[in-house]
């Protein structure tokens, strides 16, 4: 017995050292890196300061600015994925028996393939202002073209716009395998009562699908919470603080400014935000849960 925990302690050990080393040491280091004035500028100015840095956090207008931007971002890309993942998988559900669905369905899934990076830089060539494709198509209609992502009327937009295109395919592949779980039986049962495709959506579809969406939105939540790439590479935060996360406002703090101190108490608060939000959501599956029970 107690060489069969040897051997099974043995076998934890690698995954343990490397959560002490990449996961837990990281995140002691930043609560204790946030509470300190530190600031690679002037490395042996170390002086613990308690919590004003997160108190000159909530009173910093452009960080207030950065937590309403980071959620109408949040808000408004997860609604839109919703309603376009569930009307996608909808129509591959009635497809599935097409020759060729199977392709049509890979080629939709390709933009969840290329990395942020990846994404933010098409999308910053199509929008381009003088070169992009986007305001070509505008001249060839006899629109003038448009500053997509260097006006702060449509920046914000733009990167919703560009987040939506890429993580779509991820909440539609949920909704897709939610859908193609439900029993036909149930379907057939509604057509004989002769509901409606409204209701056969409220009283089939939803409850099925209502926990997979649920678990998708805690992944886009927390997607969109430590959202960078796709920002860094078109907007920069711009134009003014426009397009400013959360992750941007840190990022420039810590290694723009050299504000490690200041930097790490904003990572942190992002990280309490994203945290809160998920423990709702948590709390509320299992409120489904117990009520399905």
């Amino acid at each position: 017995m107690a060489a069969n925990r040897r051997i099974r302690n043995l076998f934890l050990a690698p995954a343990i050292i490397y959560l002490l080393f990449m996961s837990i040491y990281p995140l002691i280091y930043s609560l204790y890196l946030s509470t300190t004035r530190k600031n690679l500028s002037r490395p042996y100015q170390k002086g613990f300061i308690g919590f004003d840095n997160y108190s000159n956090l909530i009173t910093n207008d452009l960080f207030r600015t950065a937590i309403e931007n980071t959620i109408v971002l949040a808000v408004a890309s997860i609604l839109i994925e919703l309603i376009i993942a569930f009307f996608i998988a909808r129509l591959f559900v009635a497809i599935s028996d097409v020759p060729g669905s199977s392709i049509i369905r890979t080629v939709f899934l390709l933009p969840m393939m290329l990395t942020p990076v990846v994404s933010g830089l098409l999308w910053s060539y199509i929008l381009s202002p003088s070169l992009g494709i986007a305001n070509h198509i505008l001249r060839e209609l006899g629109q003038a073209p448009y500053p997509w992502l260097a006006s702060s009327d449509t920046a914000l937009k733009s990167v919703i716009m560009i987040n939506v295109w890429q993580l779509s395919p991820f909440l539609m592949l949920l909704m897709l395998a939610g859908l193609m779980s439900i029993p036909r039986e149930q379907y057939e049962a509604a057509a004989m009562d002769g509901a409606n495709i409204l209701q056969v959506v409220r009283h089939i579809e939803m409850p099925f699908l209502r926990n997979v969406v649920l678990i998708g939105i805690i992944f886009r939540v927390i997607d969109n919470f430590r959202l960078f790439d796709i920002i860094y590479v078109t907007t920069r935060g711009g134009p003014g603080s426009a397009t400013e996360v959360v992750t941007m406002y840190a990022y420039r703090e810590m290694f723009g400014f050299f504000n490690v101190g200041y930097g790490s108490a904003a990572a942190v608060l992002i990280l309490l935000m994203a945290n809160i939000v998920t423990l709702v959501l948590n709390r509320f599956i299992r409120g489904e849960e117990g009520n399905v029970r």
